[in-house]
């Protein structure tokens, strides 16, 4: 695994714009082969071996069955913990047994992995299993980066054919119905992921509608658009811890309405599911020690870590049982629950730190992307990077 520099393609700006990604400069002047808080970042890449490859797609085909298995796990032998652990409301839980034992299937999920490139060890430290972004990223933006600069490499990228091969698979499900897709309008990265998937599904055979989150009314027996048309079928860019502290989150129950990510998902999406999974497989070699709580454990260095957090926020790091560095963000009210984590090693070039972040669509391993910053915890500031492999 190496980190290595190259020129930025002239003109990169308006080539990711082309494809969609306009958020690419973080709001601040775009200048090709520097850093200047850039989101997307091509000035530098990530080379891997096949062998780092296979290892990544094993470890990641590996960690989602053992997801699976630890939602049937809490669903069919400790249904408590639902309510004790993940704090979930009654009528919330019911529903998330009833998606699960009905099969609702699910589209994809992205795993933040740790890669230590000196043992070949992949950790997972979480699963966005509810609302992945960086697919556009993934799919598009760094393989038209290599078709443009590196035609003769290879990269560890399907997410855009499996996505497709996926939808097209649940468009029988459908009967002709449309579905619905859903984001918050006004934030460019949301709404131009929802509309690449709109636009997948539509290529799939799905009749696909694009509807600002906020504009989804009740009409006292269903969910309906601005159209009062009813909403049989929706994916949304929002996450369900969210949705069920809404004002009309517990209609959701009431309506039969599909949706992606479907219910169960809430479960892989929160990190309490992180220490239900070392309990449930205690020295696997792809997950670390996880514990419930802001506790010590046996690892000695770890870092803590909000059950509902997002993008690095209100992280805390500890070696030997101090704090060594530590995040602000929103996610850490008085009731916030915790977990803590063995901390794992992150591959550094150059003083930056590479965060792997690798995608399952259906069952199958789809592909990474790369985060890197120069400090040990990364945040939603930091910055995206290509990668290809030989």
């Amino acid at each position: 695994m190496e980190r290595l520099e190259s020129p930025a393609r002239a003109g990169w700006p308006a080539k990711l714009e082309e494809i969609g990604l306009t958020y690419h400069s973080n709001g601040v002047e775009p200048q090709s082969g520097t850093d200047g808080g850039l989101w997307w970042h091509e000035a530098c890449h990530w080379r891997f071996t096949s062998a780092e490859v296979d290892a990544l797609d094993g470890a990641t085909v590996e960690l989602h069955a053992r997801c699976l298995d630890a939602v049937e796990h809490l669903v069919t032998r400790e249904p408590g913990l639902l309510r004790e652990a993940f704090h979930l409301p009654d009528w919330f839980a019911e529903y998330v047994k009833r998606s699960w034992r009905r099969g609702d299937p699910a589209l994809m999920g992205r795993m933040d992995l740790a890669f230590d490139d000196t043992t070949g060890a992949v950790k997972l430290l979480e699963y966005n299993a509810d609302t992945p972004t960086l697919a556009i990223e993934t799919a598009i933006a760094q393989w038209v980066w290599l078709q443009d600069t590196h035609p003769e490499a290879d990269q560890f990228n399907s997410l855009h054919e499996k996505l497709l091969a996926r939808f097209t698979a649940l468009a029988p499900l459908m009967n002709g119905q449309p579905m619905h897709f859903a984001a918050i309008a006004k934030s460019a990265e949301e709404w131009a992921h929802s509309t690449y998937y709109r636009d997948l599904a539509q290529q799939a055979g799905i009749a696909a509608i694009g509807v600002d989150l906020g504009r989804i009314g009740w009409n006292g027996a269903h969910f309906v658009d601005e159209a009062e048309a009813r909403i049989r079928f929706l994916h949304k860019l929002y996450p369900w811890e969210w949705m069920i502290r809404d004002h009309f989150g517990p209609y959701l129950a009431q309506d039969s309405c599909g949706v992606l990510e479907p219910p169960w998902k809430a479960l892989l999406s929160d990190k309490a599911i992180l220490a239900v999974l070392w309990r449930l497989f205690p020295g696997h070699p792809n997950l670390l020690e996880t514990l419930p709580g802001r506790v010590t454990i046996a690892a000695g260095d770890c870092v803590q870590k909000p059950c509902l957090g997002r993008e690095g926020a209100n992280i805390t790091m500890l070696r030997a049982g101090r704090p060594v560095e530590t995040t602000e963000g929103p996610y850490a009210p008085e009731d916030a629950r915790f977990i803590t984590q063995a901390l794992a090693r992150l591959p550094q070039r150059d003083g930056w730190n590479a965060l792997i972040g690798s995608w399952m669509v259906g069952q199958e391993a789809a592909g990474i992307i790369l985060r890197e910053s120069q400090a040990a915890i990364l945040r939603d500031t930091s910055r995206v990077v290509p990668h290809l492999f030989t």
